[in-house]
C-alpha cells in the first residue's frame, strides 16, 4: 500500500507540475532518488521480517520494478539498481523453496495417479504430467516477468529454472519407469498368449513421451554459451529419449515371453535331446505357432491405438527387434546342432509371418531387414540346404499346417 501511495504521489506531481519542472530535470531526478531512498529504509525493514522464500514479496517487486522501467529518467538509476540488489537473495530463496515444493508435489502426484485412460487429456498425458508442467511453466513465467536489468543474473535465473525443469522431468520419467517395472500385469509369470499391453502401461509410457515433448519447449538451449554449469540442459531430450528407449525395451522384452515359451517347446525336438524321438513320433503340429501370431497382432493393434502417435513406430520397431533377438538367441544356443525338420519349419513360419505382420504395420524394408534379420535368414537358408541334402523319411511328417499360408519374408 505504501508503494502504491508513493507511486501515485509522484505521478500526480508530474501530472500537475510536469511542464514547470522540466527545466529542473536534474534536480527532479535527485529528488526522486532521495524520495525512493527514504522509502527504501522502510521497505528493507519490512523485508527483513519476511520468511526466506516468501511469495508475498513478489507483488511488491513487480510493482516497483514496473514503475522504474516506465520512468525513463529513473530506469537503471541508483535506487532501481539498489532495488534489484535487495530483492536478489529473496528471489533466489523463493526459487529454492519452489524447487523443493516441486519435488514434493511430484511424489504426491505420482502417489495419487491412477494411470487410467479416462483421466488423460488429448495429448495423452496423465493428471500428474498436467500438474507438473503447469507448475514449471508458472515458475518460468515468473522469472521472465522479473525483467532483471543485470544480464548475468537474469541468465542465471533463467538457467536455474530450466535446470530445475530438466531435473524434475528426468525424475518423473525415472519414477514412472520404477512403477512400470513392478506393474503386476506386466510380470513374466503372468504373461500369456491372451495378454495385451495393459492400458495403464500405455498411459505410463505416454506420460513419459509427453514429458519429453514438453522438455523441448521448456528446457531450451543454454543462453550463456560460456557457462558449462547448465550445459547438460541442452541434452535433456537425449537423456529422456534414452530412458524411454529402456522403458520400451523392457515392455517388449516382457511381451516376448510368449515367444520364449513357444521356443522352449520347440527345444524339445533338439536332436541331442533324449525326448526328441518321442515327440517326433507323437506327430507335431504347426498349429502350435498360431497363438503367438494372435498375441503379436493384438498387441500391435493396442500400440497403434493407445500409444502417442509420435512414438508408435518406434515402439513397434522395438517390439519387432525384441522378437527377432529372442529367435536369434535361441538359434545361437543351437549353433552346433542341426535343426530338427519340425523346428526348421516352425522357425521359418514364425520368421516370415513376423516380417509380414510388422511390414503391414508400416515398418520400412531397412528397419525390417536389419542385422538380426539377416542372421536368422542365413541360418534358415543353411538349415534348409542341409535338410535338402540329408533327406530322411523320419522328417516327412504332415504337420497339419500349409507352408504356403505363411507370408514371404
Amino acid at each position: 500500500e505504501l508503494a502504491d501511495a508513493c507511486i501515485e504521489f509522484l505521478q500526480e506531481i508530474v501530472e500537475h507540475y510536469g511542464e514547470a519542472l522540466n527545466v529542473y530535470d536534474r534536480m527532479m531526478y535527485e529528488m526522486n532518488e532521495t524520495f525512493w531512498r527514504l522509502y527504501g529504509v522502510d521497505m528493507e525493514s519490512v523485508l527483513a521480517l519476511q520468511e526466506p522464500g516468501s511469495r508475498d514479496i513478489l507483488p511488491l517487486f513487480h510493482k516497483l520494478n514496473a514503475y522504474f522501467y516506465e520512468e525513463q529518467e529513473l530506469r537503471y538509476g541508483k535506487f532501481h539498481m539498489h532495488l534489484h540488489r535487495v530483492f536478489a537473495p529473496h528471489i533466489v530463496s523463493y526459487l529454492e523453496k519452489e524447487e523443493a515444493t516441486l519435488r514434493e508435489e511430484l511424489e504426491d502426484a505420482l502417489q495419487r495417479e491412477t494411470w487410467l485412460n479416462e483421466n488423460c487429456t488429448e495429448d495423452f498425458s496423465c493428471c500428474a504430467v498436467q500438474d507438473i508442467v503447469a507448475q514449471v511453466k508458472n515458475n518460468q513465467k515468473l522469472v521472465a516477468e522479473l525483467r532483471w536489468p543485470d544480464k548475468t543474473f537474469s541468465e542465471h535465473l533463467q538457467s536455474r529454472t530450466q535446470k530445475t525443469t530438466a531435473d524434475i522431468f528426468d525424475c518423473f520419467v525415472g519414477k514412472v519407469y520404477e512403477r512400470l517395472r513392478v506393474y503386476p500385469r506386466l510380470q513374466r509369470s503372468v504373461i500369456t498368449y491372451s495378454t495385451v499391453l495393459p492400458d495403464e502401461v500405455c498411459v505410463m509410457m505416454n506420460s513419459c513421451i509427453t514429458i519429453r515433448i514438453h522438455a523441448n519447449e521448456l528446457c531450451g538451449n543454454a543462453t550463456n554459451s560460456n557457462s558449462s554449469e547448465y550445459s547438460y540442459r541442452t541434452e535433456i531430450n537425449d537423456l529422456l529419449t534414452q530412458r524411454i528407449n529402456v522403458m520400451f525395451e523392457f515392455v517388449c522384452s516382457q511381451l516376448s515371453q510368449c515367444l520364449v515359451i513357444l521356443l522352449d517347446k520347440l527345444g524339445r525336438y533338439d536332436k541331442d535331446s533324449i525326448f526328441s524321438h518321442i515327440y517326433t513320433i507323437m506327430g507335431p503340429k504347426l498349429a502350435i505357432v498360431e497363438p503367438l501370431f494372435s498375441h503379436v497382432r493384438q498387441n500391435n493393434v493396442q500400440i497403434k491405438q493407445e500409444i502417442h502417435p509420435s512414438s508408435t513406430g518406434h515402439l513397434l520397431l522395438c517390439w519387432y527387434n525384441s522378437l527377432l533377438t529372442t529367435i536369434a538367441e535361441w538359434l545361437t544356443e543351437r549353433e552346433n546342432i542341426d535343426m530338427h525338420h519340425f523346428q526348421l519349419v516352425a522357425i521359418s513360419t514364425i520368421f516370415k509371418t513376423l516380417f509380414s505382420e510388422f511390414s503391414s504395420q508400416g515398418l520400412t524394408e531397412e528397419q525390417l531387414r536389419n542385422a538380426t534379420y539377416r542372421m536368422i535368414h542365413n541360418r534358415i537358408e543353411y538349415e534348409e540346404t542341409m535338410n535338402t541334402l540329408n533327406i530322411d523319411t523320419t522328417r516327412n511328417y504332415a504337420y497339419g499346417y500349409s507352408s504356403d499360408s505363411s507370408a514371404e519374408g
